[in-house]
């Protein structure tokens, strides 16, 4: 095994050594030779001893899959995004193929230490999805035993520092579907504000929801479909008794099929632009379509409903209804 050090003279007869890998030098601080000698060998044996470690444990570890000292981070990131679909893949494959992430597609995972994680997350162009979904990889690699040990301990990732939220005012509402020019549209954006749901699950509502006598709305969410069910715990279904506005909204809308067939076939991205030009031209501020969701968490909290309940109406996993009630209690 060559050398990690090598020792040289300077002309003022101080000994230095050198890395030959990264050819960073450092004094030894002697002009001694037979010290300066015992210093090097001293750096170049305990450099050799976890580089014999590392060699080693691929010698056995080769033993326990013969794929397992070449499998990288793509071919993982490959296998997580078959088991995606819709809007999900679309947000993974994202990921994928994002700048920070393309110096580590092509990383064997055995190899890969917390340096190369930290340098994805500290990107110039990393962002908070980049974050969410390492952690998802990461975890998925050690849940399929092709890492032993985790890269980075839980403390060491850096916070995962969202955007700051806010619910959209009724005011603000009125603005948006006064000027909305498309019929579906501006009922889409109508049933967003009395019902509080995704836009993708408002997109997708369909006449088969509603129950025979007209009194009920429900559905589940889809961003919730795939999680597993706790004991005795519906996860994700969302139910609403249809009052009055809605009742009025609803008969606008196709009496039979999906109430928004135009809409449900564009993606997330398209509807959010068409959402964000509008609000752009009514001078509407800092809010998407995710404001409709914290905006009917409020009205929830003012007109004294209780958490669990309002839970169960904007699907109980919801953040927005965390962040609605823990803000107003800490007002």
């Amino acid at each position: 095994m060559q050398d990690t050090f090598r020792l040289y003279q300077r002309s003022n007869g101080v000994f230095y050594v050198e890395n030959v890998n990264t050819h960073k030098q450092a004094s030894l601080k002697t002009i001694d030779a037979a010290a300066a000698a015992r210093l090097v060998a001293g750096k170049n044996q305990a450099a050799e001893i976890p580089a014999m470690n590392i060699a080693m444990a691929k010698v056995y570890l080769g033993g326990k899959s013969a794929t397992f000292c070449s499998r990288t981070w793509g071919d993982l990131m490959t296998k997580m995004a078959a088991g995606y679909t819709a809007a999900t893949l679309v947000r993974y494959q994202k990921f994928m193929k994002s700048a920070p992430v393309q110096s580590l597609f092509g990383m064997p995972l055995v190899h890969t230490d917390s340096s190369h994680f930290l340098a994805v997350l500290f990107h110039p162009r990393a962002g908070v999805s980049t974050n969410v979904w390492l952690r998802i990889t990461h975890n998925r690699a050690l849940d399929l035993g092709w890492i032993l040990t985790p890269v980075m301990i839980r403390k060491a990732w850096p916070d995962i520092e969202y955007g700051e939220k806010r619910a959209i005012t009724i005011e603000e509402h009125r603005r948006i579907i006064t000027d909305e020019r498309m019929d579906d549209y501006r009922s889409y954006f109508e049933t967003l504000w009395e019902i509080g749901g995704s836009q993708t699950d408002i997109a997708n509502l369909h006449r088969d929801q509603i129950d025979t006598s007209g009194t009920y709305l429900t559905f589940k969410r889809k961003k919730v479909k795939s999680k597993k069910r706790r004991k005795n715990q519906q996860v994700g279904n969302v139910s609403f008794i249809i009052g009055s506005r809605l009742r009025q909204l609803l008969e606008k809308l196709p009496s039979e099929g999906f109430l928004f067939p135009r809409l449900r076939l564009l993606s997330e991205d398209e509807r959010a632009s068409h959402f964000k030009k509008l609000c752009k031209r009514v001078a509407v501020d800092g809010v998407t379509l995710h404001s409709y969701r914290y905006s009917w968490a409020e009205r929830a909290y003012a007109a004294g409903m209780p958490e669990r309940e309002a839970m169960a109406h904007l699907g109980h996993t919801s953040q927005a209804v965390h962040w609605a009630y823990e803000r107003e209690w800490a007002l």
